[in-house]
């Protein structure tokens, strides 16, 4: 009797230990912020928040060009700056190169067609400038205006725009813009968002856009979420993904107000019952990644790439499974929530104080930490050479980091 109880408790132990490792392994086969570092920076060599050429002021929003260009909206500047893959500045785009007579255009979101042409949201004039591959304006798209929620999607305001600031464009040209004026949109303290799609039109007098109103008759996007402007698309999956950034704890049983990624029908807009970043039990949340705020988000293959922007860090999942693959970077030591203070060496800072410059020799760190102050947009794509890289604003710190997707993804 002794010799069978020894058999299976030794059974047990070897069970046991079987157990641990592989779920050692499955955490290890993550990536982390510690096995993963930035491949370069733009500016480079970083300078921090300014006016100069070489200097970006909380910038919000990046895309990567084929050819490994970064084009870049760089908020507090009002302008869009253009920087070569090996960090030269090319171009610089204002309201004045634009021939805008209003200066404050408040460039914020950023997306790309499968035609080389680049459309970026003019908060600040309500409208979306599409660009052509050389960076010359195109057309704009949508008018400024000042309505209440109740009258925004009425027919007369077709194609308005309050404070554009979200975007995602599919290959084919269509536009998906999140509208963020909370003072419009925010009612007894819920958020909400206006949510417009732009519809392509090409004919022998060229390519113009309308407003498409059969997708705003079924779309559920603002059903489901509340505060979103991250956004992408998977075309071949027919997928559009938001980014839930104010969640409400009646949503989903959210009582932790766990932020998410939403999955929506691409062409008419309806939700499909799923969530990314959360777990859910009988429809009911009951655990995330994510407590702080989901900003910027974009697709990669069978990945889908999202920033927490107060964490500091990079979420990166499968999007067929859910399950999160990759994560890298750490919250700033000196960055701080929302309107609060921050003390850095004994100095108390707010923070339109450090995000001006005030804490400037805390911001210009060593960047490759991935000490992450406020990261907001990314940004991935397979560059002409075959390179496979991320781009992610720092928004605080006033800069660009890219990183090798082979090491997040682990595809070396």
């Amino acid at each position: 009797m002794p010799k069978v109880i020894s058999i299976r408790f030794l059974l047990f132990v070897i069970s046991f230990i079987i157990l641990v490792a592989c779920a050692i392994k499955s955490e290890s086969s993550i990536p982390t912020k510690d096995a993963i570092s930035p491949i370069n920076i733009f500016p480079n060599p970083q300078s921090g928040y300014g006016a100069a050429p070489d200097q970006l002021a909380q910038p919000d929003d990046v895309e990567i060009m084929e050819n490994g260009d970064l084009i870049i909206s760089d908020v507090d500047n009002n302008r869009i700056q253009v920087f070569s893959s090996d960090g030269n500045l090319l171009k610089t785009i204002n309201a004045g190169t634009l021939g805008i007579a209003n200066s404050d255009i408040v460039p914020t979101g950023i997306s790309s067609d499968g035609a080389g042409y680049i459309y970026i949201t003019l908060e600040g004039i309500g409208s979306v400038a599409r660009f052509n591959a050389d960076m010359t304006l195109d057309q704009l798209i949508g008018y400024q205006g000042k309505v209440s929620s109740d009258e925004y999607y009425l027919d007369e305001n077709d194609g308005l725009l309050i404070k554009p600031q979200g975007i995602i464009v599919s290959q084919s040209g269509d536009i998906y813009v999140a509208d963020m004026d909370k003072t419009i949109f925010r009612i007894e303290g819920v958020y909400n968002f206006g949510f417009r799609k732009f519809k392509q039109i090409v004919s022998s007098d060229g390519t113009s856009y309308i407003y498409d109103k059969e997708y705003a008759a079924t779309q559920e996007v603002t059903k489901i979420m509340r505060k979103s402007e991250g956004m992408a698309i998977s075309e071949e999956r027919g997928l559009l993904f938001v980014a839930e950034e104010k969640p409400q704890k009646s949503q989903f049983g959210n009582s932790e107000k766990f932020r998410y990624i939403g999955v929506f029908d691409l062409t008419t807009g309806k939700f499909k019952n799923r969530l990314i970043g959360v777990e859910m039990v009988d429809g009911k949340i009951t655990t995330g990644y994510s407590k702080d705020s989901i900003e910027g988000l974009s697709v990669f293959g069978q990945y889908i790439f999202a920033v927490d922007e107060k964490a500091g860090r990079v979420d990166c999942y499968n999007i067929e499974s859910g399950e999160r693959v990759a994560h890298f970077g750490t919250r700033a030591p000196f960055y701080c929530d929302d309107e609060s203070d921050c003390v850095i060496d004994g100095v108390n800072y707010n923070e339109q104080n450090i995000i001006a410059g005030g804490a400037q020799v805390h911001l210009l760190n060593d960047w490759h930490k991935n000490e992450l102050a406020s990261p907001d947009g990314v940004s991935t794509r397979t560059l002409l050479t075959g390179e496979k890289i991320l781009a992610v604003v720092d928004q605080w710190n006033s800069r660009i980091l890219t990183y090798d997707l082979n090491d997040i993804l682990g595809m070396h």
